[in-house]
């Protein structure tokens, strides 16, 4: 490598090839607050019929199921003749490109599937399987070795000097004294220039690869490590204090000084059509379109064609849930019990906010990634309650500085050992009680887990001034259109799930809370609610709230399935009586929806009930402490008319919409480009998951060592797993998740949602793109059309409504059969 500085010409164009490589693959957000995304998002706009033609494969993925894998569902079937055949005939050129294809579209559903099977290319399965990258070598693993000591220093060894010199900068420190790096690559590498991209720049043209070939090339060397790539992608948005020409020049210089060259790109191989003119990707969508056809049109057919109008007298409580599709279970249940009214909302509750709970070590953003905080609101003791707050911080500070204490050891080389020599006679009766106990010992206590909390608030007037909370208010009332309050009792239920020795409990969490629990947020909602100025400006807004209504916040616990309510203190005691009638529905509730889930769940029993399911959650050996969101398969946006008394599975998210009360498309549009995107994101990443867990997965939960906040490996080393674990969407008998798009059912006029379309481009990029099923009711009663780029266009249904009611309440086999 050359000791002369490349121009800054050369070295801006390295920036750019590096941006430019890495914009295959979407941010990884860590476990700290785990958050699901696309793992293709920067190709969005493509369209999901790119993303798997170029970003998936440039990351050695499969964009979609295997051919084989699709074939075997036909044998079994899964996936029909009937809807295969229609999946291809959809696929076929239109009329205008008249040919043999055409003439095939004629033919018999039985005769056109034949030919579609036995005119694949080759071997079907062959032609759909990405390049994979090679084995880690010698650069890879000593890069992840860097990036677990630099990246996630609570999981090192010992200290780097990040903070001093830089991600590149600290590298080249210590690796210019490595022994275990020959004598001439230390020279090489301290010869390199200081700065990360100058250093790119020049290892760049000591490669000697054209101009037009480096950015090629570079993604080539990313995607042998894509899990630190995305990760390092997050940490340059968020903290900035790492970026991809950071790794590459890490990875460039290391090459340079080994003398390992950088890897030839792979031959191209030839893109073969079937008998029908079909490439791979296209073939892949007719498997697609006809594995999917049946759960979109299930779900659809249990939609009621039109909203009833409602005939009963108001409900006595109604309770607003977050859209994720554990709460439909919920939210079924509960109002079967009584005179309940359920609808769902984002489970942040509009608060746009970082939360700060009482004894965290530190305030956190409560809120879609897709929003910048506004303020920090800090929880504090209510007046007179502060001695059983200070006990609570010094248990939970105490907590934490034994856990301190307990890892200090591992950070210094070879005491490891030593202390568990020591330290094993104590350690060891208490491993061996937590297995054979497992799960009967209390749950740990977290900052933000409502259950046993003193009596605490949340510091509302200190954050926000009254015109903010009044701002805040009309929006969150008119985004769930309740404009007027029907029920003197409103409560917020915001959601969390209480696991044990869980790297991925965050991931079960509110993904709308920015990965931690809802209750926070429900109970600064509740407060600006019942605030008597804030209900004062609504009223001159429009909005009035009955004086006896009032706003309480709750927690759905999703392993047990309990709801919590963890602010009562703006109920009279003389209304106690409708909480406790209500608190006492609600488990009724949780026990039907607990036989329900314990069908599916792997070593659950159907019986098992509410205390044997909140169990699991507290054994440390158990991987499958719930589903989490597994099956999801549609959003909902309309009213809870539509869907109120059906089953859907727990498999769709529910977001209610008035589109009568709002005449201006405001909430619509809000809703469209924010919780249908994240509905996507947490689709898509299932999907992805499943349909590759090697690349877009993170394998399973009983290898995982976890690197502190970051994410987990697969064994001592290695690249970092983004993704699900497969106990997140399988067992060992296959995939529990089904990988479909998300059917996005849109209660509103035509007119309205195209406008949204041609504004939004995020909402353009999903529907025009194939990453959503956008449907909306027809013209006539009992119909619906599809969006699709050319406009609207009929989308009948043709699974049977008796094969759809069948399903109901059926194990996953039984559904898959019906």
């Amino acid at each position: 490598m050359t000791t002369l500085l490349p121009t800054t010409a050369r070295i801006l164009r390295a920036r750019a090839d590096a941006e430019i490589a890495a914009n295959v693959i979407a941010p990884y957000y860590g476990l700290d607050a785990a958050i699901a995304v696309n793992p293709v998002l920067p190709s969005l706009r493509a369209g999901m019929p790119a993303a798997l033609r170029s970003a998936a494969p440039a990351l050695g993925a499969r964009g979609s199921a295997d051919e084989r894998w699709f074939r075997a569902q036909l044998e079994r079937g899964r996936i029909s003749t009937a809807e295969l055949a229609a999946a291809i005939r959809a696929a076929l050129p239109s009329p205008s490109g008249a040919g043999a294809p055409l003439a095939l579209a004629d033919e018999s559903d039985g005769a056109l599937v034949d030919g579609f099977l036995a005119g694949a290319p080759g071997d079907a399965a062959a032609t759909a399987a990405p390049h994979r990258a090679a084995a880690p070598d010698e650069i890879d693993e000593r890069l992840t070795r860097w990036c677990r000591a630099a990246l996630a220093p609570e999981a090192a060894a010992w200290p780097v000097p990040v903070a001093e010199l830089g991600f590149y900068g600290a590298w080249r420190a210590v690796a210019s004294v490595d022994a275990s790096i020959p004598r001439s690559g230390r020279r090489r590498i301290e010869d390199a220039p200081t700065a990360a991209g100058a250093a790119l720049a020049a290892a760049l043209e000591a490669t000697g690869l054209p101009a037009d070939e480096r950015a090629a090339a570079l993604r080539r060397e990313l995607a042998r490590t894509p899990g630190w790539t995305a990760y390092v992608r997050w940490r340059a948005e968020t903290s900035g204090d790492v970026e991809v020409v950071d790794l590459l020049a890490v990875r460039l210089t290391l090459r340079d000084a080994l003398g390992a060259p950088i890897p030839e790109a792979p031959a191209e191989a030839r893109v073969e059509r079937d008998a029908l003119g079909l490439d791979p990707v296209e073939r892949a969508f007719v498997w697609q379109a006809a594995f999917e056809a049946r759960v979109h049109e299930r779900l659809l057919s249990r939609v009621r064609a039109a909203p009833a109008t409602p005939a009963d007298p108001a409900p006595g409580a109604h309770l607003v849930f977050c859209i994720d599709v554990r709460s439909e279970g919920i939210r079924r249940h509960l109002e079967a019990q009584g005179d309940y009214a359920t609808s769902g909302f984002a489970g942040f509750f509009g608060i746009a906010a970082e939360v700060e709970p009482l004894a965290a070590s530190a305030a956190s953003a409560a809120c879609p990634v897709l929003l910048t905080p506004r303020y920090r609101v800090s929880e504090r003791p209510v007046p007179g309650a502060w001695r059983g707050a200070k006990s609570l911080v010094d248990r939970l500070a105490g907590g934490r500085a034994w856990r301190s204490a307990l890892k200090a050891p591992d950070s210094v080389a070879g005491a490891p050992l030593g202390w568990a020599e020591v330290t094993g006679w104590l350690w060891g009766p208490v491993a061996a009680g937590r297995s054979i106990l497992a799960g009967a010992a209390t749950r740990g206590r977290r900052a933000d887990d409502p259950a046993g909390a003193p009596a605490t608030l949340f510091d509302v007037d200190s954050a926000l001034s009254v015109d903010d909370q009044l701002a805040t208010a009309e929006v969150i009332l008119r985004t769930m259109g309740m404009t007027e309050p029907d029920a003197p009792l409103i409560v917020l239920v915001g959601h969390g799930s209480t696991t044990t020795n869980n790297a991925y409990r965050t991931a079960l969490d509110c993904g709308a809370c920015g990965g931690h629990r809802g209750a926070p947020n429900a109970r600064i909602a509740a407060a600006i609610l019942n605030s008597a100025s804030v209900r004062a400006g609504l009223a001159t807004r429009g909005i009035d709230i009955p004086a006896e209504t009032v706003f309480l916040a709750a927690e759905h616990d999703t392993v047990s399935d309990a709801i919590t309510i963890v602010d009562s203190s703006s109920l009279p005691a003389e209304r106690r009586a409708e909480l406790d009638a209500l608190l006492a529905d609600a488990a009724r509730a949780a026990d039907g929806l607990q036989a329900e889930r314990a069908a599916e769940l792997p070593g659950a029993r159907a019986a098992a009930g509410r205390s044997r399911l909140e169990r699991r959650g507290r054994d440390w050996a158990q991987v499958y402490p719930e589903w989490g969101l597994a099956r999801n398969a549609a959003i909902i946006i309309g009213p809870r008319s539509r869907t109120a008394g059906v089953d859907l599975e727990r498999r769709a998210f529910l977001h209610s919409y008035d589109p009568e009360a709002d005449v201006d498309g405001q909430a619509l549009e809000t809703i469209l480009t924010a919780p249908l995107v994240v509905a996507h994101w947490i689709n898509a990443q299932y999907y992805f998951s499943a349909v590759d867990p090697e690349v877009f997965g993170a394998g399973s939960k009983t290898v995982h060592n976890l690197v502190g906040g970051a994410g987990v490996l697969t064994g001592p080393d290695g690249d970092l797993r983004i993704g699900l674990p497969w106990q997140s969407i399988g067992t060992r008998a296959g995939l529990h998740h089904e990988p479909v798009r998300l059917l996005a059912v849109v209660d509103a006029p035509l007119e309205r949602i195209d406008d949204i379309i041609r504004r939004a481009d995020i909402v353009a990029d999903l529907v025009h793109g194939d990453w959503v099923v956008l449907v909306a009711p027809g013209a006539e009663p009992g119909t619906w059309v599809r969006r699709m780029r050319e406009g609207w266009a009929p989308y009948p249904l043709t699974t049977s409504t008796s094969a759809a009611k069948a399903v109901t309440a059926a194990t996953p086999d039984q559904k898959e059969a019906a």
